[in-house]
């Protein structure tokens, strides 16, 4: 198939990596572009250019080519037969559809309280069998600030949501495996853990982390243990949902994402090995029923707290990803802040700590 016919049938024309703010105004095309920045890149403000529109969010990191980069922008063109639009996530119902909607990329505010209410409602006005990839932006200093902008400004509690009517292939795994539990989590309110089996949460969490490891909450900051010990939210015939302990007053635990009472939950941790095949079975699932010569890229949705994890070892994990696809295939797509698809046909997820991979 000829090249200007190939991406005719893709999400997005053409996806260009940036070092500065200000390459973006002389080397940008006209058309729309999906702009995915690095948190340490220095910017105030996007510089307008006539012909040239955007919106775009910030991410811990992003990758390209097989890098994960924390200064940096990727600039994803959208095709003639996307389109893109941010939406209040107060308000879901702002969504314009189009029935031949096949394909969605979604980045939400990660640090909204709306997340998983928001997910719930945009889910019902979908057209039937749309696949979805997409993720939490924000800051790895954990507080929310306007992360979603557009030409004009910035927003608080928004989404991004690009719509296409070609299809894409859509994979989730995590590889994290329970250290204990089940448990019950007997009390919570949204994102907030109160009591586990009526204990604060805290207290109980604590124990079982400091059983299984040298490691100690006097002595080293909360968020550098739990990205090691996340929960899993325990579901009947399906894989854990994993939710990430982000912040604790001593009592209870704050989580990424909604937590309901009377959830089952185990405490879960994660080996080097298990972490890097899980994320090569994702883009195995995304690959599975797309035709080689479709696929342009791959859309990498992946975990900051895996790459905090990993470490020196997290360029394994998106080499193993990259090896399901040509060598051509073009791999990029952000360290997250929560992660979302619809792997299955019940519903949109959240995840944490999870690694989400679309062929596009």
């Amino acid at each position: 198939m000829p090249l200007r016919k190939l991406l005719e049938h893709a999400m997005f024309e053409c996806i260009s990596f940036f070092e500065r703010i200000e390459d973006l105004h002389v080397k940008l095309k006209k058309g729309t572009y999906v702009l995915l920045i690095a948190e340490e890149t220095p910017f105030l403000e996007i510089l307008q250019k006539e012909g040239v529109t955007f919106s775009g969010a910030i991410f811990p990191r992003v990758i390209f080519k097989g890098k994960t980069y924390a200064q940096g922008i990727i600039a994803a063109k959208l095709s003639a037969t996307s389109s893109m639009q941010i939406i209040d996530m107060d308000n879901p119902q702002q969504l314009r559809t189009d029935p031949n909607t096949s394909a969605i990329f979604a980045i939400v505010d990660g640090f909204s309280t709306q997340i998983d209410d928001f997910l719930e409602e945009f889910y019902s006005l979908l057209p039937e069998k749309t696949k979805l990839i997409g993720g939490g932006a924000g800051k790895t200093n954990l507080i929310q600030e306007p992360v979603i902008f557009d030409t004009y400004r910035f927003y608080m509690n928004a989404a991004i949501i690009i719509t296409s009517p070609h299809t894409i292939g859509v994979g989730v795994k995590h590889g994290w495996k329970p250290l204990l539990g089940p448990f019950i989590a007997t009390s919570c309110k949204g994102n907030v853990l109160e009591k586990i089996n009526y204990k604060d949460a805290f207290t109980l969490y604590k124990e079982a982390v400091e059983k299984d490891s040298d490691l100690r909450f006097d002595t080293t900051p909360f968020f550098k243990i739990s990205q090691r010990y996340p929960l899993g939210i325990v579901r009947y015939n399906k894989d854990f949902l994993v939710r990430e302990p982000v912040t604790t007053d001593g009592n209870t635990i704050v989580l990424v994402g909604k937590l309901d009472v009377n959830s089952v939950l185990s405490i879960l941790k994660g080996e080097e090995g298990e972490l890097i095949e899980a994320a090569k079975e994702a883009a195995e699932i995304s690959r599975a029923n797309m035709e080689e010569k479709t696929i342009q890229s791959a859309l990498v949705v992946d975990c900051i707290s895996r790459f905090f994890l990993l470490d020196t070892a997290f360029p394994k994990e998106v080499r193993a990803i990259a090896s399901v696809y040509p060598s051509q295939t073009v791999l990029w797509g952000v360290l997250s802040l929560g992660e979302i698809a619809n792997a299955n046909q019940e519903g949109i997820e959240f995840y944490n700590n999870t690694c989400v991979v679309g062929t596009l």
